[in-house]
């Protein structure tokens, strides 16, 4: 799936074709049914080990030079196009990676997670897996947000912290990394992946996110940095966190999956 990406009026698009969902061009041909929701969001991101990359990434998945990851929550606010859950919180750990002949960075989401139940009605349009469910806060302060992801299993300490909001709004900075708008992830993520017959297939996606806010940024504050049903320990293996939170829409304009 290409995933080249380019920048436009305030909005992160992936500009590649999309043969795969029969659309030529993201920006020119719009699916009537795109499906999309309007939500606020906080974005993490760090640089990580290339050992902490690989060990994340399944196959066919390549480590970038300098890979990247991005923890994220993320409130809808308002669908536009089907009933996606409003009102409840769902977060998610992408890396930055490489696709087999590719050049431009993508990212594999190695974790869902969701504050409340979501029905496969909910999950289906875009082909969500499964989601297990944790109790999470995204509280707007004075100066700055607090956040808490809490463990999955209820043993780990879950990721918890405070973004000190220190650049005030902005119109050109961007809400997420240009790899971040192509996505990829397991059709269940619970599968395992020691047995390649049992090894899930694998969903791709190419999203449009358009900024509707202002852009806040800042340096994260994390005392916890355990997430995820498998309680990835972010905190050896990632440098700093910054953090940008704005509201934004997404919509899903292209899909490849098994």
């Amino acid at each position: 799936m290409p995933v080249s990406s380019a920048r436009a009026e305030g909005r992160v698009l992936a500009g590649a074709k999309v043969a795969a969902a029969g659309i030529e061009d993201a920006d020119d041909t719009r699916d009537p049914d795109a499906i999309s929701v309007t939500a606020r969001w906080l974005i993490l991101t760090a640089d990580v080990s290339r050992d902490f990359a690989r060990a994340l990434l399944p196959d066919p998945f390549e480590v970038p030079d300098r890979p990247e990851l991005a923890a994220w929550i993320v409130e809808p606010l308002s669908d536009d196009s089907v009933g996606i859950p409003v009102g409840r919180l769902l977060a998610g750990m992408s890396c930055s990676c490489l696709l087999p002949g590719e050049q431009d960075e993508s990212a594999f989401t190695a974790d869902f997670l969701t504050g409340m139940p979501i029905g496969d009605e909910d999950r289906a349009p875009f082909a969500l897996p499964a989601l297990p469910q944790t109790t999470m806060s995204l509280v707007n302060d004075v100066g700055g947000m607090g956040f808490s992801v809490s463990s999955v299993d209820g043993e780990g300490k879950g990721m918890t912290g405070r973004v000190e909001l220190s650049e005030c709004g902005s119109t050109q900075t961007q809400l997420a990394p240009d790899w971040l708008v192509c996505q990829s992830w397991r059709a269940d993520q619970g599968a395992g992946t020691g047995d390649a017959d049992r090894r899930p297939g694998l969903i791709h996606t190419q999203w449009e996110l358009t900024r509707l806010s202002p852009i806040v940024a800042g340096p994260a504050v994390v005392e916890s940095a355990e997430f995820g049903s498998r309680n990835y320990d972010l905190a050896g293996s990632a440098a700093a966190f910054d953090a940008r939170y704005g509201f934004a829409r997404v919509t899903i304009v292209g899909r490849q999956q098994p």
